[in-house]
């Protein structure tokens, strides 16, 4: 009803301004000849003058030329001005025409190429309306609406966005078991989509008592890796670190989820809440941590196999692609190789891109490999090296890419370490 309201309000204020352009007086028009000929006779007398004193005219020719314009101009402007007046004779039924047809075009094509079956939903196109009334001309309860949506998966079972409020209105009714079901078909119909993996994670944790150790934390990871800066993931990545005793990652990404959530600050007191609660059981467990506020935290590292900062590192690296896999790699496929912290934040310190056509390849990584301006390899006392082909030539995980294991390593060892790629990524 507020629509077509507002639809009635706009329509007659644009029927009015039209109706009143139409409708006004319009003023005379008055087609003076004597007028128009004086204009035009200073014109030509001022080309006289212009010309005599330039020297192009005698005193003579100038007088006689003088006389004719005169003579002609009294001769042109003998007898009255005429007066045209201006006044539409189907003033009148343009605007009738305007006021009958303009709502009625207007209706007609926007129920022609409009949207009129969206006027009686709210929130997704597609999603049962709560609002709605059933066979006895009540508002629907939430469970006649969970009922609809429930029959609606089962005609239409690839619909990804249907999953995903199913799985909403599981959470809201603390269906969660139920939930998880559902964010499982999502996550599957949009190859582990981050907004998939974070609502799974969060109704798994929920199945567990609230607790995101195991598989919840590590979907929220997985999120982390497409979507780094994602508040949500961010957030529950912090819970489940706290679980796990991992204090300074919980820090970590409890002030990364801070610095996202600036324009809260209800939320933002809660981190900080959080993160003091981090602080003071690391205390009491005689861990020391870094906080460096609102600023990426740097993962602890133990100061015993700390390298000096002024001594460069290198890791030798061998790569190379298992016989069993080389057919399904194509010489242009984009080849990432990373090095990430052991125990840390899940983004990589370093990077070297090449192709599938490079391998074997023999190479090193060292500090001109490093993703942080300023940071060096020596920072780190270990890594996780990996090597992957990404089949979409993009840096993020996907299904189909070829990968090899992680193989940790000591960076001031400088042992050689070869990378295998004999994996699949489902």
């Amino acid at each position: 009803m507020t629509f077509w309201i507002i639809v009635a309000l706009m329509t007659g204020l644009g029927v009015a301004v039209l109706a009143f352009v139409l409708l006004r007086k319009r003023p005379e028009i008055t087609d003076s000849l004597r007028e128009q000929n004086l204009i035009l006779a200073r014109e030509k007398l001022a080309e006289l003058d212009q010309d005599r004193a330039a020297g192009n005219l005698d005193e003579e020719t100038y007088i006689q030329a003088k006389e004719e314009l005169e003579t002609g101009l009294l001769e042109d402007t003998e007898g009255e001005d005429r007066v045209v007046r201006v006044r539409p004779a189907s003033a009148r039924a343009a605007t009738l025409a305007v006021v009958l047809l303009v709502p009625l075009l207007s209706i007609g094509l926007y129920m022609q190429l409009g949207a009129p079956r969206l006027l009686g939903t709210s929130g997704t196109p597609g999603a049962p309306n709560p609002h709605e009334m059933n066979a006895g001309g009540k508002a629907m309860s939430m469970e006649e609406v969970l009922a609809k949506l429930e029959q609606k998966m089962k005609d239409n079972p690839d619909d990804a966005e249907g999953w995903y409020m199913l799985g909403r209105v599981y959470q809201s009714m603390n269906r969660y078991a139920d939930a998880v079901t559902a964010y499982e078909k999502l996550a599957a119909l949009t190859d582990n989509h981050p907004q998939a993996l974070i609502p799974l994670a969060d109704s798994l944790a929920m199945v567990q008592g609230g607790k995101l150790s195991g598989r919840p934390y590590d979907l929220v990871r997985q999120a982390l890796e497409k979507a780094p800066d994602d508040p949500t993931a961010l957030w529950l990545a912090g819970q489940g670190a706290m679980e796990t005793g991992d204090y300074q990652n919980a820090i970590y990404y409890w002030r990364r989820a801070e610095s996202g959530l600036a324009d809260k600050p209800d939320y933002v007191q809660e981190l900080r809440t959080l993160i003091l609660q981090a602080k003071t059981a690391a205390g009491k467990a005689g861990i020391t941590v870094e906080d460096p506020g609102s600023a990426v935290a740097v993962a602890k590292a133990a100061p015993a196999t700390r390298q000096p900062a002024n001594v460069s590192a290198s890791i030798p690296l061998k790569v190379r692609i298992s016989p069993a896999l080389k057919d399904k790699a194509k010489p242009g496929d984009r080849l990432f190789i990373f090095a990430k912290q052991v125990g840390g934040r899940p983004m990589p310190v370093a990077a070297i891109r090449l192709t599938a056509g490079d391998l074997p390849a023999e190479l090193t990584l060292d500090d001109s490999n490093m993703l942080q301006p300023g940071s060096k390899l020596s920072d780190y006392p270990q890594l996780k090296l990996a090597a992957r082909i990404a089949k979409g030539n993009q840096p993020m995980a996907s299904s189909g890419d070829l990968q090899s294991g992680e193989v940790i390593v000591d960076v001031a060892s400088g042992k050689p370490v070869e990378l295998v790629i004999d994996q699949v990524v489902p």
